[in-house]
């Protein structure tokens, strides 16, 4: 029964977890995480820009009995067009970064993100089996976890560590509780962003370093909430009151300019 249980819990929160793979260059590597992915329940695999043809016969051969997900996989050319509809995103990566993003360890995460994903689309991506993900990449995702390891190389490959992350989603997913907020998507926050940035450079604020360092910062501390889509129109609110404020000064100087001419 209590497997039974856990088949069912899993298949539930399965809908809304999305294994993403940026640039897979083997083919054995794509079938062999398309064979973890659905020995541990889930469905959903995201290929960004591929090497290879994730149909090629080795990657049907390493998936065995798996061969559904990679003729469902979903191709998209970027990570941030394959991340339009998700609405948290964690990047997986065993290099040391200067981010500082929320860190969580493969147990931890599952914790996180699997009362989450009972209503909100949630993202696990992968990077390149040479290279991992790239500092661009990582900006895009709201937080950062890595394979807690007795030495540093090697590594694990591709297709191991989605297997540990789907087994600990798996082994959570009878634990989870139910979570009540509307999260925000990507799109809401990249606009949220483009917003402050706007609203900065019309008074001619500019950072101590630049613009990307600085909306970084914003990045860190909206993935540590994650928040939710009436903190977003809130912040829009506010950012509204702002430029409202600072065009009627604009209009009220323009007018005494024209009085005074």
């Amino acid at each position: 029964m209590g497997e039974l249980k856990l088949k069912q819990d899993v298949k539930f929160i399965a809908n809304h977890i999305f294994f993403i793979l940026v640039e897979p260059q083997y083919a054995g590597n794509i079938g062999a995480a398309a064979r973890a992915i659905k020995t541990m329940g889930f469905q959903h695999l995201r290929l960004v820009n591929p090497a290879v043809d994730p149909l090629a016969p080795q990657a049907l051969w390493m998936a065995h009995a798996s061969e559904d997900i990679l003729k469902n996989a979903q191709i998209f050319p970027s990570l941030e067009e394959a991340l339009l509809d998700i609405h948290f995103a964690v990047a997986t990566t065993q290099r040391t970064r200067e981010f500082h993003f929320p860190f969580y360890s493969p147990v931890e995460l599952a914790e996180k993100v699997v009362g989450m994903s009972q209503q909100h689309r949630i993202a696990l991506v992968f990077g390149r089996e040479q290279s991992g993900l790239t500092n661009e990449e990582l900006a895009h995702c709201h937080a950062i976890s890595t394979i807690p390891a007795a030495i540093r190389h090697p590594s694990l490959n591709l297709a191991q560590a989605v297997m540990v992350y789907a087994y600990e989603l798996f082994q959570h997913s009878g634990r989870a509780k139910s979570y009540q907020w509307r999260l925000a998507s990507y799109p809401e926050l990249q606009a949220l962003y483009a917003h402050l940035k706007n609203s900065l450079q019309h008074v001619g604020f500019q950072p101590m370093d630049n613009w990307d360092n600085f909306i970084m910062r914003f990045r860190r501390m909206f993935g540590r909430l994650p928040p939710e889509v009436r903190d977003v129109r809130l912040m829009h609110m506010i950012l509204n009151a702002f430029d409202e404020y600072i065009q009627k000064l604009e209009k009220q100087l323009q007018t005494r300019e024209q009085k005074d001419s």
